[in-house]
């Protein structure tokens, strides 16, 4: 899926170990690489379905028959086939590397050495649990707050999620300068709610998860497994009900409270915040904004309401979950049985040597992806890739300006900021040094820890200094794009930018559906979707619209989260038009932007259908089949709950169900009932 801004955002002040592990939760399938074509395929099409009726299901329904879920993916299509594709590549890099690993702390050395010891699957049996058993110590070891706090600040250093996360992230009000930034966290399943909602399948799937929480602790040697599972899930149920809901966490001004580290442990005067700054090493002067005040103060409740042996049940919980991946091969499977069979319906597990990837991408990514792009990512396809991207712009430039409800005030400085946003394709123009990260042929685990550790330190070097731009969010070797609102660019990095969603060779129809539309002027319009429209040219949360602009925006964006609210999902489960609307808008928005650029490329140019289609059809189901994937009951339902993405089938149909010209490719009665008009 491609990152909305906030998601991002949120997302990049975790921990590599945390990170790593929300994918394991998803993994790539065992099978058969899938065909991959090109952005347009006709085979890929169902042309029995009626094209008015479910687009998505014409557009994509072959492809999706022919290449079924395999059993180690929760959802399946275009997007994990090319992540499959790619990480084949990147085997490759690191099976050369592991067996001529070079000068010794180089990062082919380091690649190569820590793919081996993650596949050393028999020297991870025979340490059991020695590499995490200093910290298990150390949490045994609490007795009185003090060393609770001190312990909860070290894990956090080491890639644990316990009680809340500090990380760096752009001051809203300032973008020029990096902040810390508090938010809520230290939960096991994957949002608030899911310990909340009284319906039978949610109470069936919390004692699930209880029962996974008791396996683990008992796989570990605790002998009060099941007293300690009670007290960690007590405390996660605690911390969920202090937690703003995910669609809350879509609103930057309730989410912006900065203060100084004085006020903070004002807040949570029991907790001890500036011993926990110090022992987490999070510079303690200037700026903190702490996104949920109201959960710092529940949490220093909890502090003193709750016993130290139930916190330490907690810590020992979050510490087993959070290195499961790193363990013998009983602590992954029990980790998969409820992450992968329960949570999301996948049936096995993906091979080792995938899995390894996965992390080392986290921790080791941009060694990796200068081997990637000099592999796949020639000059060439570099500049297409920019030059489409600013055709998008030029064509967003011009609806903007034909815009009647927007008046010229607000209009003008829409326009300055979409002409200050900053496009990065490819790779970045300087590479990340990793020098001070040591990895040995040793311990697999170790070489994580160290690697987290490495992680945290230069997330928490940003903080307090001017924001560094040459950063990148997203590796080079990544299937996706984000927008970082602040500070106001986005991101195509080169994996996303290979067939089947764009080829330097196609037709100027294809591309702009399935790269223009789907991708650039998606992550474009995220910097005017209903969060990022608070945000001036800069990137700083700040009100540029007069009123009646404002009620405008929201009359039209409130059409598109109504939209959502009446869309089932699936069985009975419907989506939150507000978690959705920055998805869903970003959506219409780059569809809407991509057909206008098409139009003026089609300018004094034959409209004739070549091979059976239209530009304007190809143009469209292009941009449908960039989407193709299908999806298990289990994932379309979590998905729904807490993913502001929705899943493929309706991010389709709802969007093009809302562009004029749609229609008019194929023909389509438009509805009796207004369609949403964003732009």
């Amino acid at each position: 899926m491609r990152f909305s801004a906030s998601f991002f955002l949120r997302a990049a002040a975790a921990s590599a170990l945390v990170a790593a592990l929300a994918f394991s939760h998803r993994p790539p399938a065992v099978h058969a690489a899938a065909s991959l074509g090109e952005p347009f395929d006709p085979a890929a099409m169902d042309t029995s379905v009626n094209a008015c009726s479910n687009f998505f299901e014409y557009a994509t329904g072959t492809w999706r028959k022919q290449h079924p879920i395999p059993a180690a993916y929760s959802e399946y299509g275009y997007i994990e086939a090319l992540v499959d594709q790619t990480r084949d590549i990147l085997r490759t890099t690191l099976e050369k590397a592991r067996v001529h690993p070079g000068t010794p702390g180089s990062d082919t050395q380091k690649i190569g050495d820590f793919y081996g010891s993650c596949l050393d699957t028999a020297a991870i049996e025979r340490a059991g649990l020695t590499p995490i058993a200093p910290v298990l110590a150390r949490i045994a070891a609490i007795r009185d707050r003090a060393a609770l706090v001190s312990t909860i600040a070290y894990l956090r250093t080491i890639g644990v999620n316990a009680t809340f996360s500090v990380g760096s992230s752009p001051d809203p009000k300032n973008a020029e300068m990096t902040i810390a930034e508090v938010d809520q966290g230290g939960i096991g399943l994957p949002e608030r709610d899911y310990y909340l909602r009284p319906d039978a399948a949610s109470r069936t799937l919390r004692a699930q998860y209880q029962a996974h929480v008791r396996t683990m602790l008992a796989l570990s040697g605790d002998p009060a497994a099941a007293a300690d599972a009670s007290s960690a899930y007590a405390i996660e149920l605690a911390l969920a009900q202090a937690s703003k809901p995910a669609a809350d966490l879509r609103d930057p001004y309730a989410l912006y409270n900065p203060m100084h580290l004085a006020k903070l442990a004002s807040l949570a005067p029991h907790f001890g915040m500036p011993a926990y700054f110090a022992e987490a090493k999070v510079p303690a002067s200037g700026i903190v904004t702490v996104s949920e005040p109201g959960y710092i103060r529940a949490l220093d409740s909890l502090v003193v309401a709750e016993p130290l042996p139930v916190w330490r049940a907690y810590l020992r919980w979050r510490l087993l979950d959070a290195a499961a991946p790193l363990l013998p091969k009983r602590f992954g499977d029990e980790n998969f049985a409820f992450n992968g069979r329960i949570l999301s319906g996948t049936k096995e597990q993906l091979p080792r040597w995938k899995r390894c990837i996965s992390l080392e991408d986290q921790l080791l990514g941009e060694a990796l992806g200068r081997v990637y792009v000099a592999e796949t990512f020639p000059p060439s396809a570099k500049a297409a890739a920019r030059n489409m991207s600013e055709r998008i712009r030029s064509a967003y430039r011009a609806e903007m300006e034909a815009l009647t409800w927007l008046t010229p005030a607000t209009k003008k400085i829409a326009i300055a900021k979409l002409d200050a946003m900053v496009l990065k394709v490819g790779y970045p123009d300087h590479w990340r040094s990793y020098a001070g990260y040591t990895v040995t042929p040793g311990s697999y685990a170790a070489n994580v820890l160290r690697g987290n550790v490495f992680a945290y330190a230069f997330d928490k070097a940003q903080i307090n200094k001017p924001v560094d731009r040459s950063l990148w969010g997203m590796t080079p070797q990544t299937v996706n794009a984000y927008n970082a609102i602040s500070p106001n660019e986005i991101v195509l990095p080169a994996a996303q930018l290979q067939k089947p969603f764009f080829d330097e060779n196609a037709p100027d129809p294809d591309n702009l559906g399935a790269t223009g539309a789907g991708t650039v002027g998606h992550e474009m319009t995220h910097g005017f979707d209903d969060e990022g429209h608070k945000y001036d040219l800069h990137g700083n949360l700040k009100n540029w619209w007069t009123p009646a602009d404002l009620a405008q925006f929201d009359t039209r964006a409130n059409c598109v989260i109504k939209q959502f609210d009446n869309t089932v999902a699936i069985g009975s489960v419907h989506y939150q038009g507000r978690l959705d609307s920055g998805e869903a808008i970003a959506d219409l928005g780059g569809t809407v932007i991509g057909y206008r650029a098409l139009e003026t490329s089609l300018a004094g140019k034959s409209h004739a259908a070549v091979d059976g289609f239209t530009p304007e059809q190809r143009y469209f189901l292009a941009f449908a089949q960039s989407w193709t994937e299908s999806v298990r009951p289990e994932a379309a339902k979590r998905e729904a709950l807490t993913d502001p993405h929705p899943i493929p089938r309706d991010r389709v149909n709802n969007t093009v169900a809302n562009v004029p010209g749609w229609y008019t490719a194929f023909n389509c009665p438009k509805p009796p009932k207004p369609i949403c008009d964003v732009w």
